[in-house]
């Protein structure tokens, strides 16, 4: 049993399944005995989290600054129009022929 644990501290991902009802804790237990650590069934919980991981890493390597400074400095550009026209004041109150 506690090797059983300590090869899922390996795969935390494996948790969220056992919360959504997919499985049960036996049921894994039961398929850790009779296939092993390393059945395929495992796979996709060892995999999953090592490649979302890289391919993070990949997308930051491939961000060009340049271009992200240029969009962020546009974002800025409009959100200080959208601000100027929130923060224009209301005109006084004008007088209206009805109001004397």
């Amino acid at each position: 049993m506690d090797e059983f644990k300590e090869f899922l501290k390996t795969i935390p991902s494996i948790k969220q399944d056992v919360l959504n009802g997919r499985y049960t804790w036996q049921q894994l237990y039961e398929i850790y005995v009779m296939y092993g650590k390393d059945d395929k069934f495992w796979q996709p919980y060892k995999t999953n989290g090592n490649l979302n991981l890289n391919v993070l890493i990949d997308v930051i390597k491939n961000i060009d600054l340049n271009a992200l400074s240029n969009s962020l400095t546009s974002l800025e550009k409009v959100l200080n129009v959208v601000n100027t026209f929130i923060e224009r004041k209301e005109p006084e109150h004008e007088r209206k022929w009805y109001d004397e």
